[in-house]
């Protein structure tokens, strides 16, 4: 399963930009993410990760940014304790050997209030380039407001070495994070 996002506690990475960066936090009070796999073309079950934190920043013309999330995969969470243990399994993330998904974006394109980031996504110890869609982005410029925002991706599962098929779902793996 490809999971975009990965947030495990606060990050002290440098942001792009000097002076003119506006940073932002990412945690999990102020950011949802979410996945979603279905099976036979049919939703088979959505769930989330509780346990993440991140940073990005805007530059303040507006044409560069950079993003970094680190996802804790033990915090994930299918409101069902057969599901949580089971996704927790080497069987689908195994998160004792692999306990976090990390992103980093190689780079940003923002049009207004939407961006494309493009960057890496490092799952069950594979490293791939994933894109992320972002629309209806809203950051104050005043401090320590949270930024709104709904970002989406799609991945497969099987270019990060996890099984897939007709019992464990299927290879795509829609991935939705929002901001509040």
């Amino acid at each position: 399963m490809r999971i975009g996002l990965v947030f495990a506690g606060v990050l002290a990475l440098p942001l792009a930009g000097g002076p003119g960066a506006r940073a932002h936090h990412l945690d999990a009070q102020n950011t949802h993410l979410s996945f979603q796999i279905e099976r036979l073309g049919l939703r088979w079950f959505t769930a989330d990760f509780r346990d993440l934190a991140g940073d990005f920043a805007l530059e303040r013309n507006g044409r560069d940014g950079s993003l970094t999330v680190v996802v804790r995969t033990a915090s994930v969470d299918a409101r069902s304790s057969y599901w949580n243990e089971r996704l927790r399994s080497p069987q689908w993330l195994d998160s004792e050997r692999f306990p976090e998904m990390v992103f980093r974006s190689t780079g940003v394109t923002l049009a207004g209030a939407a961006a494309t980031v493009a960057g890496e996504l490092t799952l069950h110890g594979v490293t791939r380039p994933l894109v992320l869609s972002v629309t209806d982005i809203d950051c104050p410029a005043a401090a320590g407001r949270s930024c709104r925002f709904l970002g989406r991706a799609t991945l497969r599962r099987s270019e990060f070495g996890i099984p897939h098929g007709f019992w464990l779902g299927g290879d795509q793996v829609q991935i939705v994070v929002r901001g509040d």
